[in-house]
């Protein structure tokens, strides 16, 4: 009997862990519905865009990541998205608490129908958490435009983050 998974090839082969999936462009829904079809984990971050169709404004929801979905896969789960021809490659996480929990806050703004542009990933600044208001928590990093605070939360391992506009008396610098 094996007292690690690694030692053994066949167990390990069986336990899910967090990647993020690169997809062909414009099928991260396609690949969530082949995902959710195969009752599997999965996040896909989405916000909501108006945008005119045949001379008619539409309320759509567009990926804040695209190209990237995040699921819960093992070998034979990954082999099985392979096969549906939408996926380019699989990136493996490093730290999924990490990732998890920079999602989480990613999810908790774009779920409040604030205006969320995507931003470059930023490596410096000062890291605050906000104390009050609906995003009570969250955690990120301070940039100034034109005025305006915002708060911009990163992940990392997709190598892109998200802005939102607040008010520096809502935030306090965090440890």
């Amino acid at each position: 009997m094996y007292s690690k998974t690694d030692d053994n090839p066949e167990i390990a082969a069986l336990i899910r862990h967090w990647c993020v999936l690169h997809v062909k462009p414009r099928t991260e829904k396609k690949a969530a519905e082949y995902l959710k079809r195969y009752k599997l984990w999965y996040i896909l971050p989405l916000f909501k865009k108006k945008v005119c169709r045949q001379r008619r404004k539409v309320i759509t929801e567009l990926p804040i990541f695209p190209g990237y979905v995040i699921a819960k896969l093992n070998a034979y789960d990954r082999v099985t998205m392979m096969k549906t021809n939408l996926i380019v490659a699989t990136i493996k996480v490093n730290d999924e608490k990490l990732l998890i929990r920079q999602l989480h806050n990613v999810i908790r703004v774009s779920r409040t129908g604030a205006a969320v542009r995507k931003m470059e990933l930023l490596k410096e600044g000062d890291r605050i958490r906000v104390k009050t208001g609906p995003f009570a928590g969250v955690e990120g990093f301070v940039v100034r435009d034109e005025g305006k605070t915002n708060i911009v939360i990163n992940v990392e391992m997709l190598g892109q983050a998200i802005s939102v506009t607040l008010s520096p008396n809502d935030c306090e610098k965090a440890s």
